[in-house]
């Protein structure tokens, strides 16, 4: 086959092309990029195009280069609208619709003037968890419009069409707009370009005033010149300073990309040491404080940046600060990158950590703050007596294998016989002889310990630590000498029955042990609690990758040693007076060398005493404003969620600072503590730092398929998991992304609550569903105690949706909170009294729990039984300064002799004893009304039967003033709460 091929007409294609291209830049170069004065209506989407159209006609032409990076542009609904009147252009006809250009044809234009074109309108949500949806495609142009028109469908019909002038391209709000970062170079300037620049990758020393957004795409901004290999910024003395490199795989994929730095020196020999420049993507500080290096490959058209952070010292003389970063990967040419600090004769006091737009927080990301092995109020030094060990209030005697012989809390022993951790094979136990037995640690908060045993089969070495909380750790290894077959590994701890009342965990929500029990590693089956307020253990079998609370969100696979191809499992026998929970892992062949590790902690409770007078003391209304009847009463503790003025962006309370600080002031004049909202679950789209987060991958915030509040769409584009939706009012969403679980995050959220304490002067921490675990609360409560020792609070708060009961999710951060708030979820009308004491009381474990009633008849009336009332509950707050309860004992109906029983079990007795009067709470769990008598020991009362008498308090929401004779029997709502007062 012969082609004919016109030279001259190629040519002049060739031409007419390039002359079209060049006309096209020198356009995309004049559009100008602008905010209005006043946010158009959310509606109408977060961009428009300003256009100007000089004549009436019946259809006007438009060429709109508008180089985006969001996803499916030509899906989304169009909108052309007349300024002044609003209305709207009846007919849009889409020739090209792509990420670089929008080519139409639209009318009737009755009026010439300015336009507007909306091309991402949405329908706004205006209240909270889930955005609304982009609408849809316009509906098609009418036939008759086109028909009398004659439109074919070829852009080439579009210089027949009078013209439209593109005035400006607009965001909403500033907040929303994609200039200069996120304005894309388009495919052909993209080829231009790398045409010019030839090196197989680029580098662009970028500003910290605009992060690179566009991982796959070349801004605009950069293409309009060579790539640069000099960066010059100015700073002040102390700051610790932000800026980017932006490494561009142009030709070829990088490999194990780095960059190395030397001194930043002046002309009298001063210098700014390369040891304190570091490059976030590259090297780190893990949350133990263990420095690590990160690999980062670069696939080929991708931007990959790195941050650089510089510390510069306080006493640096200000001038010229000079000094070359040198960027490199595997198999590539270096790049090198001079580098030029001007240094002002200014001292930044907090480093630019008060304004978020510096970006200095980013070494927050590698600190160690609160990181040490001291022990923290109100603990004290572990102490050392051969093989046993005290720990405030607790005991641990280690046989010669290094697991527990006996445990005990405040004098009750817990254990029927020593811990054992079994090997069985051909349905015998193999016995192990002890080999050696070292403490390897001795310190203040921390002690450890090995254990070899062994015999001609096996090998089985133990460590374990204790901590000043009395947290214990094991990692056991079993180590095959010769082929074996193992029919189990086990671990096996034997409770006396009458400590293992109550458990929590392993498939079961709070209430009575059973005598029997098995479960097979459901996703929230990974730890357990037994026992009773006087002594207990929780066990929580690890060795996975993720050791937070088992929320819905975070719910990774279960340890591979226990969890054995689901061989693994757990299981409750009770045989005489021993209750045996086993955690098993099931047949294990193992070869000779072969070994496996089983890792595992406990906690001994309570971990704390119980002191209901932290429940009196602390007054919370959660609520940054407060009632009147709540400050009356003695209100004094507020929290501060997310979402409003004082705290708007969720888990990043580093915005409205003014204002917080204010609302802080103000109710510290007034003797309130103020908490706020503070996690790191999900973060904000507010964050500053989010840019400088997506260039560390997925370290920090979590993969997933995109989608959610448009913003999110629109900048992010895909690869992140979009949570928790608010519309503050005024235009503004908070919109959520989720975290990737244990990262650097939690370094710089602990320097955020250290800055929160020292400069906004908090009180403390509202803690809702988070997934860090002990170490960082550990972390938490050592800051707040060296900041502002004896006076900050944490609550936590969780929703029994998430796992089958908070208690059990959270106990092992017990040591370092307050309260716990337990309640969303639950049914209490439903929940029987074993389920109140044992999942939401706290009093097994020593910490207070308030009731958050979202079902409940009888509005938790029913709580003062294990001293737990509702937030805001002021009229129960009035009757206890009325009765002076502070100072008052209280004695539980499961304490071994509670000074007032009832004729009905399943009414129940709590009586708090002052001096001179009692205060008696009975409790129903009867579906009817009862009528009962109390049985009273007056001596442990401490009153004289023979002179008491008995009232009926009012109390405000529970019970009206009423009459009651101390000879005849009371009478008890269905599931209701009566209060008694008694004295002589």
């Amino acid at each position: 086959m012969i082609y004919e091929v016109n030279i001259s007409k190629m040519k002049s294609r060739v031409v007419v092309l390039m002359s079209l291209w060049f006309i096209s830049l020198q356009a995309a170069a004049q559009i100008k990029y602008g905010i209005p004065d006043t946010p158009w209506p959310e509606s109408y989407g977060n961009h428009r195009a300003v256009l100007e159209i000089s004549q009436v006609a019946d259809v006007v032409g438009l060429d709109l280069s508008w180089r985006r990076h969001d996803l499916n542009p030509d899906e989304r609904r169009f909108i052309i609208t007349e300024a002044i009147s609003g209305d709207t252009v009846s007919n849009i006809y889409r020739y090209t619709v792509n990420d670089e250009r929008c080519v139409l044809a639209f009318g009737p234009i009755d009026k010439p003037g300015t336009y507007f074109f909306y091309y991402l309108p949405y329908e706004p949500v205006y209240d909270q968890y889930h955005a609304g949806p982009y609408l849809d495609k316009e509906a098609s142009p009418q036939e008759e419009w086109i028909r009398n028109i004659g439109l074919t469908g070829d852009e080439k019909e579009l210089v027949k069409f009078p013209g439209v002038s593109v005035m400006e391209i607009q965001a909403r709000t500033a907040f929303h707009s994609f200039y200069p970062m996120e304005v894309m170079a388009t495919a052909s300037e993209v080829n231009e370009y790398l045409e010019q620049h030839g090196d197989p990758y680029l580098v662009f020393p970028e500003d910290r005033s605009r992060p690179i957004k566009m991982p796959g795409a070349l801004p605009y901004h950069w293409v309009q010149h060579a790539p640069s290999d000099a960066f010059h910024g100015v700073a002040q003395k102390n700051e610790y300073y932000a800026m980017q490199l932006g490494v561009y795989a142009s030709k070829v994929p990088l490999q194990d990309l780095k960059v190395s730095f030397s001194d930043l020196s002046n002309d009298e020999g001063q210098t700014i040491p390369a040891s304190s420049i570091t490059c976030f993507n590259t090297d780190g500080v893990d949350i133990e404080g263990k420095p690590f290096s990160l690999k980062v490959d670069v696939e080929k058209g991708r931007i990959q940046p790195l941050w650089i952070g510089i510390d510069i010292p306080a006493a640096i003389s200000p001038g010229k600060y000079q000094g070359m970063f040198t960027v490199y990967a595997r198999d590539q040419v270096d790049r090198e990158i001079s580098i030029v600090l001007d240094i002002e004769n200014k001292l930044l006091a907090d480093r630019g950590d008060g304004e978020t737009w510096r970006h200095s927080r980013l070494r927050w990301l590698n600190s160690t703050i609160g990181i040490d092995d001291e022990p923290v109020r109100p603990y004290t030094p572990l102490l050392i007596n051969g093989k046993t060990i005290s720990c405030f209030g607790r005991e641990i005697v280690l046989n010669d294998f290094g697991f527990p012989a006996g445990a005990s809390a405040w004098d009750s022993q817990i254990l029927a016989t020593p811990v054992r951790f079994s090997i069985e094979s051909d349905n015998r136990i193999i016995q192990l002889t002890p080999q050696r037995f070292s403490f390897t640690r001795k310190e203040n908060g921390i002690v450890g310990w090995e254990a070899v045993a062994g015999n001609d089969e096996i090998k089985q070495t133990c460590y374990g630590e204790i901590e000043f909380d009395g947290r214990m750790s094991y990692r056991c290894t079993v180590y095959a000498k010769k082929q074996i077959h193992l029919q189990d590994i086990r671990l096996e701890i034997p409770f006396k029955k009458e400590m293992a009342t109550y458990m929590i965990g392993m498939g079961r929500m709070g209430g009575f042990a059973p005598a029997f029990h098995k479960s097979r590693w459901r996703k929230e089956e990974d730890s357990f609690w037994l026992g009773n307020t006087k002594g207990g253990i929780h066990c929580e079998l690890r060795g996975g990758s993720y050791h937070g609370p088992l929320l819905n969100l975070y719910q990774p696979e279960p340890p591979d040693s226990w969890y054995n191809g689901v061989n693994g499992g757990f299981r409750i026998d009770t045989y005489n007076d021993v209750v045996t929970a086993t955690a098993y892992s099931g047949y294990r062949p193992m070869q000779p060398g072969q070994e496996v590790t089983y890792e595992f902690a406990f906690i001994i409770t309570p971990v704390k005493p119980y002191d209901p007078d932290d429940q009196f003391k602390y007054r919370y209304e959660h609520s940054p404003h407060p009632r009147e009847e709540v400050v009356m009463n003695g209100g004094n503790v507020m929290n501060v969620h997310h979402a409003n003025e004082y705290n708007p962006y969720i888990n990043y309370p580093f915005i409205a600072n003014e204002q917080l600080k204010g609302l802080v002031d103000h109710w510290h004049a007034r003797d309130w503590k103020v908490k706020i909202y503070y996690t790191v679950r999900e973060l904000s789209n507010h964050l500053t730092e989010i840019w400088a987060l997506r260039s560390l991958g997925f370290e920090v915030l979590a993969d997933g398929p995109g989608g959610g509040y448009q913003w999110l769409q629109e900048h992010l584009v895909d690869h992140y998991r979009y949570q928790w939706y608010t519309h503050l009012g005024g235009g503004t969403v908070d919109a959520a992304i989720l975290n990737s679980g244990e990262s650097r995050w939690y370094n710089y959220y602990l320097e955020g609550l250290a800055w929160l304490l020292r400069e906004i002067d908090i009180d403390g921490l509202y803690l809702d569903d988070f997934s860090f675990d002990r170490r960082i609360l550990k972390r938490m409560r050592k800051i707040m105690e060296d900041i502002k020792p004896g006076e900050c609070l944490i609550d936590v708060h969780s929703n029994t949706a998430f796992s089958r009961g908070p208690a059990n999710q959270y106990l092992e951060v017990y040591p370092y909170i307050n309260r716990t708030w337990y309640g969303e979820g639950f049914n209490f009308d439903l929940m029987p009294a074993d389920f109140w004491l044992s999942e939401v009381s706290g009093i097994p474990f020593g910490v207070v729990n308030e009731l958050l009633l979202h079902r409940s008849v009888n509005k938790g009336r029913r709580g003062m039984l294990y001293a737990m009332v509702p937030r805001g509950d002021w009229g129960m707050w009035k009757f206890w300064d009325e009765f002076g309860i502070e100072d008052a004992e209280m004695i539980g109906y499961w304490d071994e002799h509670p000074p007032v029983k009832t004729s009905n079990d399943q009414v129940y007795a709590t009586t708090y004893i002052k001096d001179d009067k009692a205060l008696i709470v009975l409790a129903s769990w009867l579906n009817e009304p009862a009528t009962l008598n109390l049985e009273i020991d007056w001596s442990l009362l401490g009153l004289n039967k023979e002179t008491a008498k008995i009232k009926v308090p009012q109390i405000q929401n529970y019970q009206e003033r009423g009459s009651q004779n101390m000879d005849e029997p009371v009478s008890v709502s269905a599931k209701g709460v009566k209060f008694l007062v008694v004295s002589e």
